[in-house]
């Protein structure tokens, strides 16, 4: 991930995803997989969701352009 990227991750998209409302049944899931993991898996856990949210805003990014023309 470039530091760019890592930039973008750290002070738009987590704290957009974090922002988001949860219901109890992902509140639940999200404290059972703390509950299990040791911190080092969590720390690996937290990057790999970093680089997938990464990458899926570059993915709605690059579909917005895409579609641009068609919706506009």
């Amino acid at each position: 991930m470039t530091d760019f990227m890592r930039w973008m991750y750290d002070h738009y998209i987590k704290p957009n995803i974090e922002s988001q409302p949860i219901d109890e049944g992902e509140a639940l899931q999200i404290d059972l997989l703390n509950n299990v993991l040791n911190p080092q898996m969590q720390k690996n856990l937290q990057e790999v969701l970093a680089i997938y949210a990464t990458q899926s805003f570059r993915l709605g990014v690059r579909t917005g352009i895409a579609l641009d023309s068609d919706l506009g």
